[in-house]
């Protein structure tokens, strides 16, 4: 079950991020920390929490191999997604002050 939701939580980080990316009006301070601090995280944790508690399993159970699958899924996810706003962020313009 986590496994499975490692794999949504990255994946629902990963179509905000490219919403943000093909339209700049979602790209708000919200949208943002929904996906640098909860989603891409929380992908990353769950992911690497099932792939520790199976480190040591060397059975061939289709199961445990799926849940492999989605956990590694789940953590690319989560690093495309830090990756694309990361990047959304350097290349932005920067608003200059105006004086009064």
């Amino acid at each position: 079950m986590i496994a499975l939701l490692a794999a949504w939580v990255g994946l629902a980080s990963v179509v905000l991020a490219v919403a943000m990316l093909l339209y700049r009006p979602a790209m708000t301070d919200v949208t943002i920390l929904l996906v640098l601090y909860f989603g891409a995280p929380g992908a990353l944790c769950l992911g690497g929490l099932v792939l520790w508690s199976h480190r040591s399993d060397s059975s061939d159970i289709s199961a445990v191999a799926g849940q492999r699958r989605q956990a590694r899924t789940g953590i690319a996810c989560g690093v495309i997604a830090a990756a694309i706003v990361y990047l959304l962020i350097i290349f932005s313009e920067k608003i200059v002050p105006v004086e009064g």
